[in-house]
């Protein structure tokens, strides 16, 4: 019997810590678990997004479509590993469909969960599937949201707007537990980011949790990094200072990220990139 594990989301809630360790540790962890991630998936590591930016029923035909070529894509395996933030859509902070910010991801989430169940047509009726949504604190979740959005857009709003447009802080955890409710009897695992604390695995530990590795595996894994360290308060009033500007389009982003890369340490450094279509604000 196949199991497979799907590590769903949400955004900014230590995903990229958690997908590095695993790719760090994709040889260590091979005997154990066959590990998907990113370009592996492909198409549907971007669909699950386009549908989040409008949900309508051939977005998610689309995005079904795509998670069924990575599925044929991939050997069988008796345990497999599947993280992509955006299958939970697209992230928080945006503007989607009439320019809407999103708000919420149980509406985006729980389609792109059920097509994700789609894993019983590849692997058949008695697959053992699990989902895992990382979650933040709210305040947290949000000023982090904010500082990439701010990075990766025209945002204009300075925090406290931005806060106030949402009405309610995000509820990351109940909204997994909508999830789990609209799914079940597939198990959802919840793992809020503040409990992994001094943990040298970060978020990675409610996966290694979950796959009960035997201890000596375990001890020798490499440990967590954090790949995306938020930007500090300066350079976030100084991207609202330029979103304000004149600078448009590619110039404005490209100016941007060369400030990021400047305060990141170089390790962390990326080539930039220019961003997604639909990522605007």
């Amino acid at each position: 019997m196949t199991r497979v594990i799907v590590h769903a989301g949400f955004h900014k809630t230590g995903t990229t810590s958690l997908q590095s360790f695993l790719k760090r540790n994709t040889d260590a962890l091979a005997p154990y678990a066959a590990i998907y991630l990113q370009r592996a998936l492909k198409r549907a590591r971007y669909l699950g997004r386009i549908y989040g930016q409008r949900p309508v029923f051939w977005r998610r035909w689309m995005f079904r479509r795509g998670f069924r070529e990575f599925l044929a894509s991939i050997p069988d395996a008796p345990t497999i590993v599947i993280s992509r933030e955006s299958f939970s859509g697209m992230m928080l902070g945006y503007r989607g469909a009439r320019l809407r910010r999103c708000r919420r991801y149980a509406s985006m989430a729980i389609p792109l969960a059920r097509e994700i169940i789609e894993l019983r047509r590849r692997f058949g009726p008695e697959v053992e599937i699990e989902f895992l949504y990382t979650t933040r604190e709210g305040e947290s979740f949000l000023k982090s949201t904010w500082g990439h959005v701010l990075r990766t857009s025209r945002l204009t709003l300075d925090y406290e707007s931005f806060r106030a447009s949402f009405g309610a802080l995000p509820d990351l955890e109940a909204e997994a537990r909508e999830i789990a409710e609209a799914i079940a009897p597939v198990p959802v695992f919840i793992a809020p980011l503040e409990s992994f604390g001094p943990d040298r695995f970060g978020p990675a530990r409610a996966l290694l949790d979950m796959l009960d590795l035997p201890a000596e595996v375990e001890a020798g894994l490499k440990p967590a990094m954090r790949n995306n360290p938020g930007q500090s308060e300066a350079l976030s009033q100084r991207f609202l200072e330029m979103n304000r500007g004149s600078l448009r389009g590619r110039a404005l982003y490209s100016a941007k990220e060369t400030l990021a890369m400047d305060e990141r340490p170089a390790a962390t450094r990326r080539k930039p990139k220019y961003p997604k279509a639909g990522q605007q604000s």
